[in-house]
C-alpha cells in the first residue's frame, strides 16, 4: 500500500518518461528527414550546376572541386535514365573505409549521348548531427523530468498538507471523549467541503453516540426495576403455604425465566457500554491476586459438580479497566464451568503476560468462526443466553487484548495474551 501522493507522482513520472521517449524517436526521425532533404537539395543544386558547365562548354566537367564529394559520368547511348535520389554503401576516401552516401542520379545529354550521371555525398555527419541533437534532447529530457517531479513532490505536499492534518484529528477522534474538531482553514474547495462534510458526520455521531448512551442506561434501569419487582414477588409467592405443587413448579419456572431475563439485560448493558467507550479508565492490577479471589469464590460451586481443579499461577500485572477486568475473569470463569461435565476437570495457567483457562467438555472443538459471535451456543438445549463469549471478546478487543481458543486432549481452552 502506498500513498496517494506518491502514486500520482509514479503515474505521473511514467507517463512523462513514455511522452518524452516517444518525441525523442519523433525528433530523431523528423531531424534525419529534413537533414536528409536538405542534403538532397545540395545534390539538386550540384546536379544545376552540371548541367550549367555543360550548356556553356559543351563538355564534361574536369578536376571538379569536390570534397567528400563523388561524381561520376556513364554513357547510356540512347537510354534515358530516370532521375532519383537513394541511400547507397560507398568507400570513403577520408575515413578509408565504407560509409552511408547520399545518391542524387540524372539523365544528362552531350553531343547526342546520353550519360548517367551520379552525384554522393556523405551522410554520416547527418548521422552525428542527429545523435548530438538526440544526446542535448535526452539530457534536456532527464533534467525536465526531475525538475518536474521535484516541484510535483513539493507542491502536492504542500496542497495536500489541510489533508493530512485533517485525517490526523479524524484519527484522534474519539466519541464521547473529543471535543469539537478544529479543522485547519484551506483555500482548497474540495478540502474545505471534506472538512465540512467530516464536523458534520462527527456532530451527529457525538448527538447519535449520547443518545443511545442515555438510552441503554435508562432501558437497563427501567428494565431492571420491574424485574427486581417479580422476583422479589415470585420469591414471596414460593415460600407462601398452601401452594400446590404445579403452582410450585410454575412459579420456579418464572422465576428462573426471569432471572436468564435479568442476566441478558446486564449483559447486553455490558456489551453496549463496552461497544461506546464508557470504561476508558485503566490502571495497573495484579492478576495473581484477582485471579486466587475469583477461584475462591468459584471452589464451592465446583465441588458440588465434582470438579477437579489444577493452578499453576505467577506474578504478573496487567493494565484494564478494574470493572472489565472483572467482567472478563466471572465470564471465563462461568464458562468453563457452565460448560464442564460432572467429574470434569479446570485447568488455570497464569505465566507473565499471558492466561490460560481450560476446561473439559460435552462435545468436541467449538466452531471458531462463530465462537465469539452474540448468541452463539454449542447446544439449543443450553441454559446459556450465548453472550458470554463474546463479551469476553470485546472486553479483550478494547484492552488490547489477544485471545486465542484451542481444542486438544478433550480440553477447551481459551489463551490470553497482553
Amino acid at each position: 500500500m502506498m500513498k496517494l501522493l506518491t502514486r500520482f507522482s509514479l503515474i505521473n513520472l511514467l507517463v512523462m518518461v513514455l511522452i518524452f521517449f516517444v518525441s525523442s524517436l519523433v525528433i530523431y526521425e523528423l531531424f534525419q528527414a529534413i537533414l536528409i532533404k536538405e542534403m538532397d537539395g545540395d545534390l539538386g543544386g550540384i546536379e544545376k550546376k552540371v548541367k550549367n558547365y555543360i550548356a556553356q562548354y559543351h563538355s564534361l566537367p574536369e578536376g571538379y572541386p569536390l570534397d567528400e564529394e563523388k561524381i561520376s559520368f556513364e554513357p547510356t547511348g540512347q537510354q534515358i535514365v530516370d532521375s532519383s535520389s537513394n541511400t547507397v554503401l560507398l568507400y570513403s576516401e577520408r575515413e578509408k573505409k565504407m560509409h552511408n552516401f547520399r545518391q542524387r542520379i540524372f539523365p544528362l545529354k552531350l553531343n547526342n549521348i546520353w550519360y548517367r550521371v551520379a552525384v554522393a555525398k556523405p551522410i554520416e555527419g547527418i548521422h552525428h548531427l542527429s545523435r548530438a541533437i538526440i544526446r542535448i534532447s535526452l539530457v534536456t529530457i532527464l533534467v525536465t523530468i526531475l525538475v518536474v517531479v521535484l516541484l510535483n513532490s513539493i507542491m502536492l505536499r504542500r496542497l495536500w498538507k489541510p489533508f493530512y492534518a485533517s485525517l490526523g484529528i479524524m484519527r484522534n477522534f474519539k466519541l464521547g471523549r473529543t471535543a469539537s474538531l478544529n479543522f485547519p482553514s484551506t483555500k482548497v474547495e474540495e478540502f474545505a467541503f471534506m472538512n465540512e462534510s467530516l464536523l458534520l458526520a462527527t456532530q451527529k455521531a457525538e448527538q447519535d453516540y449520547l443518545l443511545l448512551k442515555e438510552f441503554t442506561e435508562n432501558a437497563s434501569h427501567e428494565m431492571q426495576t420491574p424485574l427486581s419487582i417479580i422476583r422479589s414477588k415470585l420469591d414471596v409467592l414460593i415460600q407462601e403455604k398452601g401452594l400446590s405443587e404445579k403452582q410450585g413448579e410454575l412459579a420456579k419456572g418464572a422465576y428462573a425465566a426471569i432471572r436468564r431475563m435479568s442476566r441478558l439485560n446486564h449483559s447486553l448493558l455490558l456489551l453496549a457500554k463496552i461497544e461506546n467507550h464508557q470504561y476508558a479508565h485503566t490502571e495497573e492490577i495484579a492478576l495473581k491476586e484477582k485471579l486466587e479471589e475469583k477461584i475462591n469464590q468459584f471452589q464451592e460451586l465446583w465441588q458440588s459438580h465434582r470438579i477437579s481443579t489444577s493452578f499453576s499461577i505467577q506474578e504478573t500485572n496487567i493494565h484494564i479497566n478494574p470493572e472489565l477486568m472483572e467482567a472478563l475473569l466471572n465470564n471465563l470463569f462461568s464458562n468453563a464451568s457452565n460448560h464442564n461435565i460432572a467429574g470434569g476437570s479446570i485447568l488455570i495457567e497464569l505465566q507473565a503476560n499471558r492466561l490460560s483457562i481450560g476446561n473439559t467438555g460435552h462435545s468436541g472443538a467449538l466452531d471458531e468462526k462463530r465462537l465469539f459471535t452474540r448468541f452463539y451456543k454449542e447446544s439449543i438445549n443450553s441454559n446459556s443466553n450465548g453472550l458470554g463469549l463474546s463479551i469476553i471478546k470485546q472486553i479483550a478487543k478494547v484492552s488490547s487484548i489477544t485471545i486465542d481458543y484451542r481444542f486438544q486432549n478433550n480440553l477447551h481452552s481459551f489463551i490470553l495474551s497482553w
